[in-house]
């Protein structure tokens, strides 16, 4: 190549492969976000009220995920302070996170 000999091509653009190359960095970037989301969710959990890590500890990760993502507190109270408000706050964004981009997975 450096000779000036070599009469390969240079891969163009187009074409069903690149496409598929394009989806595929779409996707990948969507499983790492998602795995970075379940991690966060999983570690706010770690660190939540014994009462609420004891009610969802239970829960597969798929109801888990719903279950978070609901309207409302996990438990349907509203007299909670505001560290405990901030918990179920952040566990439905994250709860909300997950599952739109297993959506972009898998759709």
């Amino acid at each position: 190549m450096l000779s000036g000999r070599a009469r390969a091509r240079a891969k163009s653009g187009d074409g069903p492969v690149h496409a598929a190359r394009i989806h595929k960095l779409a996707k990948d970037s969507a499983v790492k976000a998602r795995t970075q989301a379940i991690n966060q969710l999983k570690a706010v959990l770690a660190i939540a009220e014994p009462s609420l890590r004891e009610r969802l500890s239970s829960l597969g990760n798929t109801e888990l995920y719903r279950t978070c993502a609901r309207p409302g507190t996990p438990d349907g109270g509203g007299d909670e302070d505001a560290v405990a408000q901030a918990t179920y706050m952040t566990l439905r964004m994250l709860a909300e996170r997950v599952e739109q981009l297993t959506a972009q997975i898998t759709g």
